[in-house]
């Protein structure tokens, strides 16, 4: 039995989101080009940051930043992963799996730009 139970905490305040990754960049003649984009949707609790966390984090978040509560784990390499929700893109910066606890995984997510949906494009 786990320890605690989030999964009531998943289902009234989940919400939907899209996670980008991108594969296999290369540099091509000196100059980087991107992979192919493999978008897919996902499910989860998108949570601000308390403003404890973002005062005693010395500027290393912000108000824009967000915790992802999620029910299975995100696949693939964090480091090439983004997060669509509410056309802005995030950075998954740092995962931890409460698995053995509780059913849970919890991502801290980075603020990185707007997203236009209309070019596909990132803003800012």
């Amino acid at each position: 039995m786990k320890l605690y139970n989030f999964s009531r905490l998943i289902t009234k305040y989940g919400v939907n989101f899209e996670t980008i990754e991108t594969k296999g960049g290369k540099y091509v003649n000196g100059y980087w080009q991107e992979g192919k984009k493999e978008i897919k949707d996902g499910f989860g609790a998108v949570i601000p940051l308390a403003e404890r966390k973002i005062y005693q984090s010395g500027g290393s978040y912000t108000a824009k930043d967000r915790q992802l509560y999620m029910f299975k784990p995100l696949d693939g390499d964090l480091k090439s992963i983004k997060i669509l929700y509410r056309n802005n893109i995030y950075s998954v910066e740092q995962e931890t799996d409460y698995s053995d606890y509780s059913d849970v995984f919890v991502y801290l997510l980075k603020y990185v730009s707007l997203f236009d949906g209309k070019s596909g494009d990132m803003v800012d």
